[in-house]
């Protein structure tokens, strides 16, 4: 249990979160992830017409076969109330423990799709990425620093490459039809 009244949970391979939703969110849940060495497999996220945030995140460890769920729910709690550093200690996590990404086909091309026709409410953003360490929390941190609220995500992790999926929404609870937030 957060001291925000948030409720997390980690078992086995899962991290559970559920919060009253707020802009950042999903990143800092991501980025406490991969500060701790938690490779996301997959994740599903979804905020009900309450505001509130349903994050379910499938993750294995990159540096041992035990998660350490006390560290991991200790420095979300932190995250969360706003006292982590996250983007100042995953910079450093990156320097100090980078790993090399074997692709045997070729590296992986950043792609970059934005559609406003398959939802009537949301813009749906789907981006192709190599897998490397903390890339969901790049890409979920500039989404919050665009001000768009996440209404649903799914994550994927196949292999080497991440295809990500997020509904977006802008401030007014509508579909981003501004050209600059949109390029």
């Amino acid at each position: 249990m957060g001291r925000g009244g948030e409720v997390f949970e980690g078992t086995g391979d899962t991290l559970t979160v559920v919060s009253t939703d707020r802009p950042g969110l999903f990143s800092r849940v991501a980025g406490v992830l991969a500060l701790n060495g938690l490779d996301v497999l997959d994740a599903a996220a979804i905020t009900n017409d309450d505001g509130v945030a349903l994050e379910v995140f499938r993750v294995q460890s990159s540096t041992s076969p035990v998660i350490p769920w006390d560290r991991v729910l200790r420095d979300l709690d932190l995250a969360l109330a706003g006292r982590l550093a996250l983007a100042a200690r995953l910079a450093e996590r990156a320097r100090v423990y980078h790993r090399p990404v074997f692709v045997p086909t070729g590296p992986v091309a950043t792609a970059v799709k934005v559609d406003n026709e398959i939802s009537d409410s949301a813009t749906v953003i789907e981006v192709h990425a190599a897998d490397v360490m903390g890339v969901l929390y790049r890409i979920t941190r500039a989404i919050a620093e665009l001000e768009l609220d996440i209404g649903s995500a799914k994550v994927q992790t196949m292999a080497h490459e991440v295809v990500d999926s997020f509904y977006l929404r802008n401030g007014d609870g509508k579909k981003i039809t501004d050209p600059a937030a949109l390029g």
